[in-house]
């Protein structure tokens, strides 16, 4: 991977958006001035979007469901800018409204304010200084007064405009701003997957992989923009530390979002438009972790930009494959980078350039005290092994390694002149996987080491459009069209069998493999979000998908959505959707052919290719105020065609997909979120199922007896989980802030006692964290913050997987209990 390449590409773009930079273009006349005092009464959302920093209130994850309108007093600390009712448009304001404080939650899904759907066309009359950024975190504080007011209102109503383009609609929604997040545990240091898990049916499976109600089928996007797919789960190499707002969509998706049935995370960047400033980061402590990070943001005339980086090294990357606390084989470094810039062109318009790149290298685990010459697993050849005259082999000396890149680029032109806002995007991600297997050791362990190199090019283009076509009418429309090409390389060692399945050498045979894949996607989409009442909002849509390559295929799936209100301190919402899912490539992986007759050879030799999943989906919600408790309740069913789900190849990052004939999936959401003053918690619960039947697809790594069993019962996927959630509280007294969170769950699937596929469970796990953070007066007067966190306080060294279950991979362990020191200097 070549980050240089995208550096310079970036320092040119940035260049070229800040040429000829001048003043923000100033009206003839004067506009009326908004009511935008303390507690925010008539100051329409379109003039508050998401701030790179706010006032810290609450760590809880927020619903995006329509609220009711809050105890917005002097402090604002429970005022949330998506819980303000509707205001009427008004003309422009002549100075830019402060920032919201408190808890960051979506605009109310269905009911968007007739401010953000037709941006104003007209810039603020006068450029007036901001009021200085007083809040408590470490950056912008004084900075805005850098600024002139109309470049920061511009920003902020074009930041509007693009939100309505992509709003919820009824669907799911729960969002957390960057205050949030660094109140948590781990802080920016956490990955997104870290924050994922703490939101309402969210949980974790092996390889770090993000699971929402029980699916893998998720789309990433930044700014709206779509982030294609790589080789690994984007929120697990992704830090938190650049997104202003983390937000998750999910249940029964409006129109615009395709390919997917998990749901679509969105990260809200953060933005040199609303601060200048930075922070130079210092984290580290037990299982050698280390990670020096930055932070910078501002703007040279009408660009603004945001960069970070850092780099993370440690000896627990992925917590280990036992319970010791010292995990064997198991370290990482990671080196990322990302940068944002967007020019203001005009009052309407504004060009955007999103820059990405990380570099994952990461030891395979194994498990402490083993030994090849007595392993024993029911694998289909006669143990113990022998390579090169070696039999007696301890898994302290298997190695391996693996290492993953991606550089990605995400350019967007966004315009809105009256009824009218669009957004036009390309964007292109270039991925790549290396494994290196320990060519004696997993040859003696498991029969077979494989080498792989793979190459992954994809891009595209997405435009969407809203268009305010009546009073009550709002029609977006929108395509996408995209492509992806991949390339790989394999070598696969293993030993040949006689018949009986006993080697009959141990000289390796090497067998060498070469894939090339293409894909192709198209998606048209259409809705119109219509108000038949001032309480009531119902999104009606259609959308189309065409997938050419493997597992492709074309669908059309209606969607609707209705949200009602009838109580300001009440909300339900109700939708359906049908869903066209296309199967996984499978890359770096090996025919069930070509190593027939060796220690190599998949149980069953002949298979399908995996096809695409349609689903049927039902989601409804209630949502109620109660002064300052919110609390939800969520519950949805599906119903599956062509399920998919995957099969893990050892500890890597590969995997082979299959399919399940039909399946059947159900769950109850519950949560609560509490905020008064300095204090504010969370709780979130979720019971839930997902079960097929008959494998149909990708037979290859399953036993007869297995394909018999599936093929006569219901199966647990294996990703389902019957119980999970999460809570937390956060405190803050001055300086000082203290906060704690904490995950639970029943347990992913594991093989029974008496054989049965997923026919039971590894045991049920609990985590808790506290962190306590104290801001100084650092260098400069600026802030310093220092901060102490403890994961896993109690050391529950529970099994995220085993081994057994379908999913098959390797025993994979959550990390011991860790101590980790920062200090953060604002700059």
């Amino acid at each position: 991977m070549k980050i240089g390449s995208w550096t310079r590409l970036g320092v040119a773009a940035f260049a070229l958006m800040s040429s000829q930079a001048v003043a923000a273009p100033q009206p003839a006349h004067h506009h009326a001035k908004r009511d935008c005092d303390d507690d925010d009464d008539g100051c329409p959302a379109a003039a508050r979007p998401p701030q790179p920093r706010r006032a810290r209130s609450s760590a809880a994850p927020q619903p995006a469901h329509p609220q009711p309108k809050p105890d917005c007093d002097d402090d604002d600390d429970d005022c949330p800018v998506a819980a303000r009712p509707p205001q009427p448009r008004e003309t422009p304001a002549a100075t830019p409204a402060p920032a919201p404080r408190g808890a960051d939650a979506a605009l109310p899904s269905g009911l968007t304010p007739p401010a953000i759907v037709a941006p104003i066309a007209n810039p603020p009359a006068v450029a007036v200084k901001p009021a200085k950024d007083d809040d408590d975190d470490d950056e912008g504080d004084g900075d805005d007064r850098a600024r002139t007011g109309a470049i920061t209102v511009t920003a902020r109503r074009l930041d509007s405009a693009r939100a309505s383009v992509n709003p919820s609609l009824g669907a799911s929604s729960y969002a957390l701003s960057n205050d949030a997040i660094e109140k948590r545990p781990g802080g920016e240091a956490a990955s997104l997957a870290s924050v994922l898990v703490q939101m309402p049916g969210v949980t974790q499976a092996g390889a770090g992989e993000i699971r929402v109600r029980g699916q893998s089928a998720l789309q990433y996007r930044i700014n709206n923009v779509i982030v294609p797919d790589g080789f690994s789960d984007l929120a697990d190499t992704l830090r938190a530390r650049f997104a202003d707002r983390v937000e998750l969509v999910t249940g029964a998706l409006p129109a615009q979002y395709g390919l997917q049935t998990g749901g679509v995370i969105n990260v809200t960047t953060k933005s040199g438009a609303y601060g200048k400033g930075g922070e130079a980061e210092l984290y580290g402590g037990t299982q050698g972790r280390f990670e020096p990070a930055f932070d910078a943001m501002g703007a040279i005339g009408r660009t603004n930009y945001y960069l970070s980086g850092s780099y993370q090294r440690g000896d627990a990357a992925t917590g280990g494959a036992d319970a010791s606390a010292n995990p064997l084989h198991d370290h990482g470094e990671q080196l990322d980078g990302f940068a944002y810039f967007d020019r203001i062109l005009d009052a309407q318009s504004r060009l955007s350039l999103i820059l990405g790149a990380f570099d994952d290298r990461l030891d395979l685990p194994h498990a402490r005290g083993l030994n090849a010459a007595s392993y024993r697993d029911d694998a289909p050849f006669e143990r113990p092994l022998t390579v090169a005259g070696i039999s007696s082999y301890p898994s302290e000396a298997w190695g391996g390694h693996q290492r993953l890149g991606s550089d990605y680029g995400l350019l967007s032109y966004q315009h809105g002149s009256g009824a009218l806002t669009m957004q036009l995007s390309g964007f292109l991600r270039r991925s790549s996987l290396a494994l290196r297997a320990d060519p004696i050791g997993d040859l003696l362990f498991t029969g077979l080491a494989s080498s792989v190199t793979s190459r992954s090019l994809a891009g595209g283009v997405q435009a969407e459009a809203l268009y305010a076509a009546a009073p009550r009418h709002q029609i977006r429309a929108g395509v996408t069209a995209d492509w992806s090409r991949d390339r790989s390389r394999s070598a696969y060692a293993v030993l040949p069998l006689d018949g009986a399945g006993r080697p009959v050498s141990d000289t390796p045979l090497v067998v060498p493999a070469i894939e090339r894949d293409r894909r192709r996607e198209q998606g048209l989409f259409v809705e119109d979000e219509w108000r038949p009442a001032d309480r009531l909002s119902v999104n009606a849509g259609l959308r189309f998908d065409h997938v050419a390559g493997p597992g492709g295929g074309h669908a059309l799936g209606p969607r609707i959505n209705s949200v009602w209100r009838p109580a300001d301190e009440t909300s339900l919402h109700i939708g359906y959707a049908r869903y066209f899912v296309p199967a996984p490539e499978a890359v770096g992986i090996a025919s069930a052919r070509a190593l027939t007759g060796t220690t190599g050879s998949w149980p069953t030799t002949t298979e399908t290719a995996p096809k695409p999943e349609r689903d049927d989906y039902l989601d409804a919600g209630v949502e109620q105020r109660l002064n300052r408790l919110t609390i939800g309740l969520d519950a949805y069913w599906r119903r599956a065609r062509d399920l998919l789900d995957a099969v893990r190849i050892g500890a890597t990052v590969l995997a082979r997909p299959f399919n399940y004939r039909i399946g059947r999936a159900w769950g109850v959401e519950t949560r609560a979120i509490y905020a008064a003053g300095p204090v504010s918690a969370w709780a979130n619960l979720t019971v839930a199922s997902l079960r097929g039947r008959a494998i149909v697809t990708g037979q290859a790594p399953f036993t007869a007896a297995q394909l018999a069993w599936s093929a006569a019962h219901s199966i647990r996927a294996n990703s389902d989980q019957r119980l999970s959630g999460s809570l937390g509280l956060t405190w803050r007294h001055g300086r000082l802030q203290l906060s704690g969170d904490g995950v639970f769950g029943s347990g992913l699937p594991r093989r029974s006692g008496d054989l049965t596929p997923n026919g039971a469970s590894v045991p049920a796990y609990a985590q808790a964290n506290v962190a306590a953070v104290y801001r100084l007066d650092g260098l400069g007067r600026r802030p310093l913050s220092a901060r102490l966190d403890l994961l896993n306080i109690f050391d529950n060294r529970s099994a995220l997987q085993d081994g057994t279950s379908l999913a098959d991979g390797t025993a994979q362990w959550r990390a011991p209990r860790s101590l980790f020191v920062g200090l953060e200097q604002a700059f």
